[in-house]
């Protein structure tokens, strides 16, 4: 097999074979996907035999990313897929490695996924990231409270001029988010429209303050993206929707991962329940460290870490902290903390603390202080998306 970048030559190959996998020819997403963004604001990997037939495939889709306060490029990988006669011949191992040791090569530090079967991915170290609170339950059970007379829903045409500044509000303390430029907001909202997707805005006295996302279909209404400034705007987009009962049955929605609307229902039976969404994963820990911001200026200390990663191969580092500064050297020591590149990769992202992850058999520790440490300067993070392509 010749692992490469494909070439827009090719490009009918990937039609072909994402077809086959994924959205059909006739879909919406696939006409947008294959006319305005594949291999023109992407790289798609292949894996060819030795008669130029693509065998396997993984899109590289860039995405700005927000963690730990900083923006960096942390691309996502999609449409991995492999034609069913190569199905077993293991070849997907060595075209992510390819594909991920082209992007450290380059400088990246993470990429993410979204996995239709995770256990594909575990043994390639990604690892559960992104959490959501995940709601299915009939229209009629969403009990929630009284909200202030003030706040009005308004149905609003998709516009990035709108909900770019709410987007922005709502998510500003939020680790690991999407940063949203121009162009991703036109990609978002050209596939919405396509697909049909709504918008309601709530407003408090005539500022915004809030905005959903919605579809209705096959008596489901499936929220796809619901942010507010507070608790009381969240509800009363929830009453929008509970107002929908003539033309739907249920409601579908996944929510933030700490979301506590559920406190309301009255029946237990509908309070969903927080599930993975997303995986993650470090490409090169030392430059990950070494380009912190924001580490509290007062911490001082240092540990030796080792990380093993089976698919790039590991690093044992000797991270000293001082004056809100990381810096971390290659050294041949004796760890003092040990883990795998994919508890690296929820520890770095806040998904998990380090004392979580320790306890969870993820972390080796022969001292308690060391974790602690790294708490401190890695801490546990309020870590969300809401991206699918």
């Amino acid at each position: 097999m010749k692992y490469t970048v494909v070439s827009r030559e090719q490009l009918p190959q990937v039609e072909e074979l994402w077809d086959y996998c994924f959205e059909k020819r006739q879909e919406p997403f696939f006409q947008y996907y294959f006319t305005q963004y594949c291999c023109q604001q992407n790289i798609v990997m292949g894996a060819f035999d030795e008669e130029q037939q693509l065998k396997s495939m993984v899109h590289v889709n860039p995405y700005r990313l927000r963690v730990r306060g900083a923006e960096q490029l942390v691309p996502y990988l999609v449409g991995v897929a492999t034609a069913p006669e190569a199905r077993g011949a293991h070849i997907v191992k060595p075209l992510l490695q390819t594909t991920l040791a082209s992007l450290r090569a380059q400088g990246v530090n993470f990429v993410t996924l979204m996995p239709i079967f995770a256990g594909i991915y575990l043994p390639y170290e990604f690892s559960y990231c992104y959490y959501r609170h995940a709601y299915k339950l009939p229209l009629a059970a969403l009990t929630l409270p009284r909200v202030d007379a003030r706040l009005m829903v308004k149905r609003v045409p998709l516009a990035a001029e709108l909900l770019a500044p709410l987007y922005a509000s709502c998510l500003r303390d939020v680790n690991g988010v999407p940063v949203r430029s121009d162009e991703q907001w036109q990609k978002l909202l050209t596939v919405h429209a396509q697909e049909g997707v709504l918008c309601a805005v709530c407003q408090r006295e005539g500022a915004n303050v809030g905005y959903m996302l919605y579809t209705i279909s096959a008596g489901v209404f499936h929220v796809h993206e619901l942010l507010a400034e507070d608790a009381q705007a969240k509800n009363r987009l929830l009453q929008f929707a509970a107002t929908h009962q003539s033309s739907a049955q249920e409601l579908s929605w996944l929510a933030e991962p700490w979301d506590k609307t559920y406190l309301h229902f009255n029946d237990q039976s509908a309070t969903g329940s927080v599930a993975p969404f997303m995986m993650a994963r470090c490409l090169n820990v030392k430059l990950a460290l070494e380009q912190l911001e924001n580490v509290n200026a007062a911490l001082k200390g240092g540990v030796v870490l080792q990380v093993t990663d089976k698919l790039l191969g590991g690093v044992t580092l000797e991270v000293q902290l001082a004056d809100g500064c990381v810096q971390a050297q290659t050294v041949q020591a004796l760890p003092e903390v040990s883990m795998g590149v994919g508890a690296f990769t929820q520890l770095y992202f806040g998904t998990f603390s380090a004392d979580e992850l320790w306890e969870a058999g993820l972390i080796e520790c022969r001292e308690v202080e060391k974790l602690q440490l790294l708490d401190e300067f890695l801490p546990k993070a309020r870590t969300y998306v809401n991206e699918y392509f």
